[in-house]
């Protein structure tokens, strides 16, 4: 059995590295899975309910996929969030 597709966007090459016991590599993929949110361009995890990535590559973008699921950007909200 192969190990997939080894992009971010590939939760099947995290299911190989776990069985394989490569945990160094998997903990690297997760942060960088976590540090791929920052700025507008690239991937953005967690945003769909099924869990697969949205790319956009600029503001705009990312704004039309948020809105396009009800979700709003931080900065456009006007009250003090806890």
């Amino acid at each position: 059995m192969g190990r997939g597709n080894t992009g971010l966007d590939g939760y099947e090459y995290d299911e190989y590295l776990a069985r394989n016991k490569k945990e160094r590599e998997l903990r690297d993929r997760r942060i960088a899975r976590r540090n791929a949110n920052k700025g507008y361009e690239g991937y953005h995890f967690g945003i769909t309910e099924d869990g697969s990535p949205v790319y956009t590559k600029n503001k705009d973008e990312f704004r039309h996929e948020l809105n396009k699921r009800g979700l709003m950007m931080r900065d456009e909200v006007k009250r003090n969030l806890r």
